[in-house]
């Protein structure tokens, strides 16, 4: 299992300082600049790419120019990814708003919804299908792609294995989830055995107020079950996949973080 680090523009310095193995590109880098001038500062710094992100990419967003814009980029990139050695790029699997993952939309849970991501993603799959490369979808509670069961039923109206799931066992937490994090992870990580290559971790604790209130905290200091997810992500996640360690906003939330993550690995024999 490889251990990569996603924290924004620190993401390099932080996997430096802490013996991670990889940091993640961007689509558009690698479209605009081509492969070594986009992995540049990463091989520099002697890692390789653990995802390549394309967030951007929303297939039901209602800025269409933009997302026109977006797509000839992913297309540009899909055919240099293999060169990468990353094999995958994370998209966003639908959302009727504009914001991405911001903000929800009433449409994005309905059948319909995933019959429009299907139809807006199927070209981009069958691309990068010839390629050898996989289209991974970043999953979220208030997008198309909120439970485990509508990955799948999203992955069969594709009709591709290129289609993947980021496995960001939070991003599907609903607020029951978080009083039952042990059953939930159990749930979420069986039902998408075989149909992921990259582990998204972080942490998610409720907070105080009149209505529900669930936020994002360090590694380690909230409710989620990383132990639980741990044994069956070594289960799971094959050899060459990536255990990509997020949302760092502190330094010393790195190293508490990362403290945690060794502790929990050598309970379950993986070294990361």
């Amino acid at each position: 299992m490889r251990l990569g680090i996603s924290a924004g523009p620190n993401s390099i310095p932080i996997a430096v300082e802490h013996g991670a193995k990889g940091a993640p590109l961007q689509f558009n880098l690698l479209a605009q600049k081509g492969v070594r001038a986009a992995m540049a500062p990463i091989v520099e710094a002697g890692l390789e790419v653990c995802q390549i992100m394309a967030f951007a990419f929303n297939a039901l967003s209602p800025e269409r120019e933009k997302q026109e814009d977006a797509r000839r980029l992913l297309e540009k990139a899909i055919p240099l990814a293999p060169e990468t050695g990353c094999p995958a790029i994370v998209v966003n699997g639908g959302n009727y708003d504009a914001s991405g993952f911001l903000r929800g939309h009433r449409d994005n849970f309905t059948e319909a919804a995933l019959d429009e991501a299907a139809r807006g993603l199927a070209s981009v799959v069958k691309l990068a299908e010839s390629h050898g490369v996989q289209i991974a979808v970043e999953p979220f509670i208030q997008c198309v792609v909120n439970t485990p069961e509508r990955f799948l039923a999203l992955k069969e109206k594709v009709g591709s294995p290129a289609l993947t799931v980021n496995l960001d066992v939070c991003n599907f937490f609903a607020f029951e989830d978080m009083w039952r994090p042990t059953e939930a992870v159990a749930r979420i990580c069986s039902a998408l055995a075989g149909h992921y290559s990259l582990v998204h971790c972080k942490d998610l604790t409720v907070s105080k107020g009149v209505h529900i209130h669930i936020d994002e905290t360090p590694l380690g200091t909230g409710m989620v079950d990383w132990d639980a997810a741990m044994g069956l992500v070594a289960r799971d996640l094959p050899a060459d996949g990536w255990f990509i360690y997020e949302h760092i906003k502190a330094p010393e939330d790195a190293q508490r973080g990362m403290e945690y993550l060794t502790e929990i690995c050598k309970k379950h024999g993986v070294r990361l």
